[in-house]
């Protein structure tokens, strides 16, 4: 709002501001530009809305509030006395009776020394007889001249006024929309448009979630709990120890690292398609286990420190079919994701099947931690 105060005090100083229609154009003119400037923005929430015409109603009601003082003060001073020069020596209170008026001799008024030169062209001289003020010389045509080039730059001072009228509303029109600019820089920059969870600069947390897209309904996906721990049932898939059967597609990586977070495979996918995928290999004889029944999938993952990512989960299990496209949002913190695959052949397949997973399915490159593939065959 800092912006458009500004952009109202420099059109008042810049136009007649002893004027309230032009401050009230003004004024006008702000509200104008703050409605501008919120549509730019695409702001429609009302609360949003009523509080910026609220603090620009304010800021109007002050800065009037300031005009009308300081108009109120310039009228309290007196005017300045204006003292008149005249050359001509002022009338005596009581005229010689030997001096006439030339109005009474003659009434051309070309003649007339009141109306062209003022008193000073009263010349009385006493004679012999009655006394006659002599008329005042004919002024030259030199100052006839200059008279009428007065007289013309007099009824050109209007149309300058005019000029000088139109050239502060341009002023006036220019700095609003520069207001405009401003005070739609700074609802951006200002946060003004963020939710409350946009605008929280921690490090968010949220739960882990599974969701699916494009998968076969027959692979039967459900949603499960992440588990405390792995019974003596579960079949190890992939461990980090034994990255043989890991492959990266074109546009992935696969680094085995070992630190403080323990050992694990980090998978970096720079594409949401299937060249940024990372194949793990399933044998045949684990392919068998789950044949003809519904068995369970495992995946201990984690995100890097302060992130979280989506990956997804694909499988090809050979002869078996497909399980699907599962999606899961992992964070910081270390979890099981589970889902479960059903596979109604009971002919076991005689080649290995892969599971694939690509780290980021946004394509924005987050890195995905893998810690164990495991499988929980049916009963």
């Amino acid at each position: 709002m800092s912006g458009l105060e500004t952009a109202i005090r420099q059109a008042l100083e810049r136009s007649e501001r002893a004027n309230s229609e032009t401050r009230a154009r003004i004024y006008q003119s702000a509200r104008n530009a703050l409605e501008a400037g919120l549509k730019k923005q695409d702001v429609h929430d009302p609360d949003v809305i009523a509080q910026q015409r609220h603090r620009l109603e304010g800021v109007i009601h002050a800065i009037e509030l300031e005009e009308r003082a300081s108009l109120k003060a310039a009228a309290s001073v007196p005017p300045p006395v204006r003292v008149e020069n005249n050359n001509a020596p002022a009338p005596s209170a009581e005229p010689d009776h030997d001096i006439h008026m030339p109005s009474e001799r003659n009434a051309d008024p070309a003649n007339n020394p009141v109306v062209d030169g003022g008193l000073a062209g009263l010349r009385p001289e006493r004679r012999e007889g009655p006394h006659v003020a002599e008329p005042a010389p004919a002024e030259p045509a030199a100052g006839k001249r200059g008279k009428a080039a007065k007289a013309e730059a007099a009824a050109a001072k209007p149309r300058r006024r005019k000029r000088g009228s139109f050239l502060s509303f341009v002023m006036v029109v220019t700095t609003l929309v520069a207001a405009v600019v401003m005070g739609a820089w700074w609802v951006e920059t200002s946060g003004l448009l963020k939710t409350a969870a946009e605008r929280d600069t921690s490090v968010a947390n949220p739960p882990s979630t599974v969701q699916s897209e494009d998968f076969d309904g027959a692979a039967g996906l459900r949603t499960l709990g992440p588990q405390a721990g792995f019974s003596g049932d579960w079949v190890d898939v992939f461990t980090p120890a034994d990255a043989s059967n890991v492959k990266a597609g074109s546009r992935a990586a696969a680094d085995p690292v070992s630190d403080e977070r323990g050992q694990r495979l980090r998978i970096t996918s720079a594409t949401a398609d299937a060249d940024g995928n990372v194949s793990i290999a399933i044998p045949a004889s684990i392919l068998g286990q789950i044949s003809g029944k519904t068995s369970t999938v495992a995946l201990s993952v984690q995100a890097d420190t302060g992130k979280q990512t989506q990956f997804s989960v694909e499988c090809d299990f050979s002869s078996l079919g497909d399980c699907g496209r599962h999606r899961f949002t992992v964070n910081e913190e270390k979890n099981d994701m589970l889902f479960k695959v059903t596979f109604d052949r009971s002919l076991a397949p005689s080649s290995p099947g892969r599971i694939l997973i690509n780290s980021d399915v946004t394509g924005a490159g987050n890195s995905l931690s893998v810690y164990a593939v495991r499988i929980l065959p049916g009963q």
